[in-house]
This record gives structure tokens, sequence and C-alpha cells, in this order.
């Protein structure tokens, strides 16, 4: 898909990095690589998941960073904000998934150990009841992240206010609210969703809706409180390494892969009860839907993310470059910009709500702040959801 590619109006604006500098000189002694970048809603603060197994909290208004937080042991593969910008989610190789409390960079909890192995990918459903995690080991699991940072908090003042009673008042008050803690982290379901690892999961329109990717090669949508696959789609060669959902148009999926492309799928074109459907469910690899297929990228691609309003799509590779899409499936998606971007892979990139920027992220330890074209920052009348469109 081609057609008036620019950079031009695609400029940096400025970058924030943990490496470190050498004395007197512009090189850097020590590089750590960003795996996963976060923005809250409010664009106010930025979250970058580095190689030294920290998650580092970055300020947007002054450019400077708040606190490095440590607790993962391993790779953290991916970051997320909660929908309300109270806590932010991290899924690990260290087989675990935290949850941070935002205004402070404390850990709120841990989640049980319920992964054999890393856990790749995170995504929380548009309310922020519920938070989806996949990992190498190809399940999914949901689990009321809400409820259970709220007991884990709850747990924590129980245990502060031990002073205040006595040893008994205090023993079940404390048995009580660990019971309850336990209880609320617990997987509110989970299921085995792939033959590999999930590489990628979103949310559709609200809780009811999963879509997740897989390097097995294939895109798949559930419904989350059945954990019952709805269709099973693939047409990539090779591993899905990324997936995001059109946040207007949910019926709309940009899928990337390590076949250097982007594909569009539009899923108004198998709906749950049909025959098409119950193909794709019954075939492992499921069913080649017809999709667009957007090419440019020279190497794996390994992020794709809509902007708030849908207007934009961007898509991150492992060939150092950023494409910027016009995801217009009525008249044929086409190429709107392409920059390189970083020196090295870029791992993730994020737009701002307002969609004044897109920040990029890379092995190279930077990150970038595009400034994006002015005629596609968002209006403050565009920021409401659209209604779900989705049916079954």
């Amino acid at each position: 898909m081609g057609g008036g590619a620019s950079k031009k109006l695609w400029q940096c604006r400025f970058h924030l990095t943990s490496n470190v500098l050498n004395d007197g000189a512009e090189t850097y002694q020590e590089i750590y690589p960003v795996w996963s970048i976060a923005i809250t809603k409010n664009q106010r603060q930025l979250a970058a998941a580095t190689s030294d197994n920290r998650i580092n909290l970055w300020c947007l208004v002054r450019h400077t960073k708040l606190i490095a937080m440590k607790g993962h042991n391993n790779t953290i593969w991916c970051i997320a904000y909660s929908p309300n910008d109270e806590l932010l989610a991290s899924a690990s190789a260290d087989d675990t998934v935290w949850l941070w409390k935002v205004n402070s960079g404390r850990p709120v909890m841990i989640f049980p150990r319920c992964y054999s192995n890393w856990v790749t990918s995170l995504a929380w459903s548009p309310d922020g009841s519920r938070l989806a995690t996949g990992g190498t080991d190809a399940k999914i699991m949901l689990w009321d992240a809400q409820e259970a940072a709220e007991a884990a908090v709850s747990e924590e003042a129980t245990r502060r206010g031990a002073h205040e009673e006595t040893a008994w008042e205090w023993s079940a008050a404390a048995a009580a609210a660990a019971e309850k803690a336990a209880e609320a982290a617990k997987p509110v379901a989970y299921w085995q969703a792939h033959e590999k690892t999930v590489t990628g999961l979103c949310f559709a329109g609200d809780t009811q809706m999963l879509v997740s990717a897989s390097a097995d090669g294939t895109l798949a949508v559930w419904t989350t409180a059945t954990g019952e696959l709805d269709v099973r789609l693939m047409g990539h060669l090779g591993a899905v390494t990324c997936v995001s959902v059109h946040p207007r148009l949910e019926e709309l999926v940009a899928t990337g892969g390590e076949d250097h492309t982007v594909r569009l799928w539009d899923l108004r074109d198998i709906q749950p009860g049909t025959v098409i459907a119950g193909i794709s469910r019954d075939k492992p690899l499921g069913y080649n839907l017809a999709h667009f297929t957007l090419k440019g990228h020279e190497a794996g691609v390994v992020k794709v993310r809509f902007c708030g309003d849908g207007r934009l799509l961007a898509s991150a590779s492992k060939d150092c470059e950023v494409r910027i899409w016009n995801p217009d499936v009525r008249n044929g998606p086409t190429l709107n910009a392409r920059f390189v971007a970083h020196e090295a892979w870029v791992q993730d990139i994020a737009w701002t709500a307002d969609q004044h920027f897109l920040f990029t992220a890379s092995t190279d330890g930077l990150i970038f702040a595009w400034q994006v074209p002015s005629k596609y920052y968002r209006k403050a009348a565009a920021l409401a959801p659209a209604a779900a469109k989705y049916k079954k």
C-alpha cells in the first residue's frame, strides 16, 4: 500500500533515556534497552520497562525521571496503565504479574504464579475491572484486578493497624483480610488459547470480547465470560507478534508479524454464528479470511497501535522504522508517512490521548517523542468512546 509517505511532518521534539553518558562525551557508557512503554491518559506520566528489570516513571511535563520501580527479577516484557491511571500492571519473564501504585511507585500486589514460564502480554479491559494476561505456555488468564488490588490494600492496612488491637483481635482480622486477598487474587477464568506463545492481547469494545495474537501464526477472538473461541484466523507467514483493535470500530483489527507485514481484518466478515466461523474454530490454524496486507517494512513488525480516534495506525519494526497508515478499509488503506525512528530495533510505540505525540522506544535505550501533524490532533468532544457494534 503506497502513496504520499512523508517524514517532514513527523519531527522528534524531545527524548528520554536511562542510558549512562561517558564523562565529557556524547556517547553512552551503559545502554539500557527499553522493552515496553505506556502513557497515562492524563499525559503527565510515561512508564518504561528497561533491561535492568526496572520500570522507570517519567514526568512528561518536566521530562524528568520520577522513580525507578524495582521488584521483578527478570525481563519485563509488557506494561500497561489502568484506564483510571491509578495502577500500572507489569508482565515478566520471572513468570509473574505485578500491580503498582502509580502515584507512589510502590507495589500493590503480585498475582499468584499461575504461569509455567514467561508472561509476555497483558491488557486492561476498558472499564478497568479485568486484566488479561498471556504467556509462553499459550494460556490466557483473566483477573479481577480492581477487586484484587482493593483487597491487597485492605490487607496491608490491617497489618499496619496491628498495634491498635489486642493480639487475638489482630490475629483474627489479619487472617480474614489475608484470606479475602488470596481469594480475590485468583484468576476468574483461564484457558489454553494457542499452540505457542501469546504475543499480544487487546479488549474490543467492552469486557466481553478479547482478541489474542500468537507465535503459532493465528489471531483469535474470545468471549471472556466463558473463554469460548468465537473465531480463529490465519494469514501471516509465521508468528503474529502484535495486535491492536480500532477504538471506535471494534470489528477492525490490526496485526503485525515476523513476515514484515501489517494486516487489517474486518470481523464483520465472519460473525461467530456463521458456518465460516465454525470452520475457523475447527481448524487448528484457523480460517484464512480475506484481509488487507500492508507491505513496506523490511524486517519483522513488533508493534501496531491505533491512535485514540482510529484515524491513524502506527507500526514499528526491527528495520528501525515507524510507518503511519490510513486504515481506511472502505477505500483501501494507504501509507501516510514513514521515518527511521531509531538506530536499533523499535520495541514499542504509544500515542498520547490528545494525539499530539507518538512515542517510540528502542533497544538503543532511547524514547523519542514525535510530533504528530496538527490536523490529526484529537478534539475534546471526540474523547467519548463509541458504542459497541460487534454482535454475537
